[in-house]
């Protein structure tokens, strides 16, 4: 998934990304080093941020990170501040958004296996 910051915002998102939902900072390759961005691992996959002055954030478009309990995360997230919005439900799934530092919207999920 690649989502978008505003160019020098690279704190925020490494605190948002790497500290708030835990991700590991991935290093991008050396062809990329001449434009800003950042790469989390997450799960199997990555999520890609790049710096750009349009974030095209519209209120749909979200990605979704899978996470083994949605009460502690939602919890931990809550407290740093981290803005919310509930989801419709799924049965058998237990969901919420979350919004990082720069609107995009981010479904977190806990599944059973």
């Amino acid at each position: 998934m690649q989502v978008f910051y505003p160019p020098g915002q690279e704190s925020a998102a490494r605190r948002f990304y790497g500290q708030f939902l835990g991700l590991k900072e991935l290093s991008r390759p050396s062809t990329l080093a001449d434009r800003a961005g950042l790469w989390f691992e997450a799960g199997t996959g990555h999520v890609h941020l790049s710096a750009q002055d349009e974030l095209a954030l519209n209120p749909r478009r979200h990605f979704a990170l899978r996470v083994n309990d949605l009460s502690e995360t939602a919890e931990r997230l809550r407290a740093r501040g981290v803005p919310f919005e509930e989801a419709d439900p799924i049965p058998g799934w237990r969901r919420v958004y979350v919004f990082d530092p720069f609107g995009n919207k981010i479904e977190l999920d806990e599944i059973p296996d």
